[in-house]
């Protein structure tokens, strides 16, 4: 199963932290995009929740754009 971008932002607008998740910029950092320390990891939550993962602190910190997770997120799940 590949996770792909539009489920990542389908996650984002599960997590309520933006208003037009749709217009997020997959390859820029969401905290660029309006994105909080706080809103970030409630989305960091609704991925955990929705893949059935667990997401390391240290990962966490690497996790900054729609693309690192999708690529993170389908790398734990292959």
């Amino acid at each position: 199963m590949q996770v792909t971008q539009a489920e990542i932002v389908a996650a984002i607008r599960q997590a309520d932290v933006v208003d037009s998740p749709e217009k997020l910029r997959p390859d820029l950092k969401l905290t660029d995009q309006g994105i909080d320390s706080l809103d970030m990891f409630s989305v960091i939550l609704a991925l955990q929740e929705k893949y059935a993962i667990e997401i390391s602190d240290d990962d966490i910190d690497g996790l900054h754009s729609i693309d690192q997770m999708t690529a993170y997120i389908n790398a734990r799940l292959n």
